[in-house]
């Protein structure tokens, strides 16, 4: 019996999925790592504990399957999007991971805005935003000439996981797809782009479609993680497209949401379509011919872990287990739709689609001396999934017919956030039979690359089965209809005075 490995480089942690041939999960782990905030608005992650937390989730993966490294046959690898990791000659990290969460480059985007703005849009497919790679990059060569000098190569986040394993510097289209850089229709590094913003075409790794193996593990990785010397590693690819993959999201009309740490909704499309004045993304699907339409978030269910961590547990104190939030959860069931007249705007890191807003600014709106700790919780499960609608309602503008949502991450596997998207989308939701959709996706590419099966469409239609659908309840619908009506309307009265506060 053969197995594959699917890596996924999230956020907050490392996950590592053991898949048999068949599709089943027979073992999982994850690890986690912290992100650093030198000044307020940065965020930064080392590379190397990176790669030390997937270590770690690997060999606890492989002691739970009780198999043998050799049985494990491709590794596939996922991770989070938009990330800057510079190495150098040695090929080692020059500073600290710039991730995707990250604001520091507000100038360096509005410089783009203003210069290339509509011509960079229509050629990469994506809006001018904080945390992408092309903006950090321009930021990191204005404050830190030496270590431009220094550059050798960028890489995106789980790339350097596959520098580690391979010794190979290299990425994929889909990971490219969100860095401001590709020319998103022809799926390739952008010349023109390059050139326009003086950096060197020399640092752009070689690219790759997501089902091609891009290199073996070799003896001195073997030495560190439980996968035998030669294992093939695929390309693999962006966290958010893995996860469409993991949970068969790979024909026009099916729609996905995802709610982890920031939030987002995806379709696939045969051809490109941009829309960046809509605040949405078009980035190459795992599929070669095909590509993903995505509206993002920037603060999903991170806006419940500072509530519950910030404000429940108190500053300083630590989260002690999962169990928590679920009690957490189920003091929220029992309270109303709206949370009695409730409104909670999720942008504690600013807001990407439809805003575009790295100044946008969280707020609870409607309280009152009735409101209780439940009530804030459920508007924040609520404000969250009323910001996904918005991405819906942009795709329905472009023409796209949504019939139901299959809904995958951490607002999947709890009921209540369930019933919240089936009631504020109006929608059926479908729920895929785990979870880890990234890493089961990138399990799906290596799957396919080493021709366990001839595409990503027919892995699919074998691994995948629908294991629940949630139906709206009208009741809930009406009542969220008229609350979606007055967040809706929030942002425009508010953003003047979101601006003032940011800049204090």
């Amino acid at each position: 019996m053969s197995f594959i490995l699917g890596i996924d480089l999230g956020t907050s942690s490392v996950k590592a999925l053991l898949v048999r041939e068949g599709g089943e999960i027979i073992a999982s782990s994850s690890e986690e790592y912290p992100t650093y905030s030198p000044h307020p608005t940065w965020a930064e992650q080392d590379p190397e504990e990176w790669w030390e937390s997937t270590i770690r989730a690997v060999r606890k993966a492989v002691h739970q399957s009780h198999i043998k490294p050799s049985q494990i046959k491709a590794v596939g690898l996922s991770g989070q999007t938009h990330g800057t990791v510079l190495v150098g000659k040695n090929l080692l990290p020059l500073r600290k991971a710039i991730i995707w969460m990250d604001q520091r480059s507000i100038a360096q985007t509005r410089w783009l805005q203003q210069r290339i703005g509509k011509r960079l849009s229509r050629i990469t497919g994506l809006p001018i935003a904080t945390g992408f790679m092309a903006p950090s990059l321009l930021w990191i060569r204005e404050n830190e000439p030496g270590i431009w000098k220094k550059t050798y190569q960028f890489l995106l986040a789980k790339d350097y996981i596959r520098l580690k394993l391979t010794g190979n510097l290299a990425s994929d289209v889909t990971d490219a797809g969100g860095t401001l850089l590709l020319d998103t229709g022809k799926r390739k590094w952008s010349p023109e782009i390059l050139q326009k913003l003086e950096i060197p075409a020399s640092f752009a790794p070689p690219l790759y479609e997501s089902c091609q193996v891009t290199g073996k593990i070799t003896k001195n990785a073997a030495k560190e993680i439980p996968l035998k010397e030669g294992t093939s590693v695929s390309a693999g690819g962006a966290d958010q497209i893995m996860g469409a993959v993991g949970n068969g999201i790979v024909e026009p009309g099916r729609v996905a949401c995802s709610i982890g740490t920031g939030g987002l909704v995806v379709t696939p499309m045969d051809h490109p379509q941009v829309a960046p004045d809509k605040g949405l993304h078009t980035i190459p699907h795992a599929i070669p011919g095909k590509w993903i339409l995505m509206g993002a978030i920037l603060s999903g269910g991170s806006s419940l872990s500072w509530f519950y961590k910030q404000v429940i547990l108190g500053r300083g104190k630590t989260l002690k287990s999962e169990d928590s939030y679920q009690s957490l959860f189920r003091e929220v069931s029992p309270t109303p739709a709206a949370s009695k007249g409730l409104i909670f705007l999720p942008y504690l890191k600013g807001e990407r689609t439809p805003y575009l807003d790295p100044q946008a600014r969280g707020a609870f709106v409607g309280l009152s001396l009735q409101h209780g700790r439940r009530d804030l919780t459920r508007a924040i499960m609520e404000g969250v999934v009323f910001a996904l609608r918005q991405s819906l309602e942009k795709f329905k503008e472009l023409g796209i017919e949504i019939s139901n949502v299959t809904t995958w991450g951490g607002g999947a596997k709890n009921k209540l956030w369930r019933q919240i998207q089936a009631d504020i989308f109006n929608l059926p939701i479908l729920i895929s039979p785990t979870q880890e959709g990234s890493a089961y996706g990138a399990a799906i590419t290596a799957a396919v690359s080493i021709g366990i099966y001839p595409t990503i469409k027919e892995a699919c239609q074998e691994w995948i089965r629908i294991k629940e659908k949630i139906l709206p309840n009208p009741k809930n619908v009406e009542v969220y209809n008229k609350a979606y009506l007055i967040y809706r309307g929030l942002y425009s009265k508010l953003k003047d005075d979101f601006h003032g506060l940011s800049e204090l």
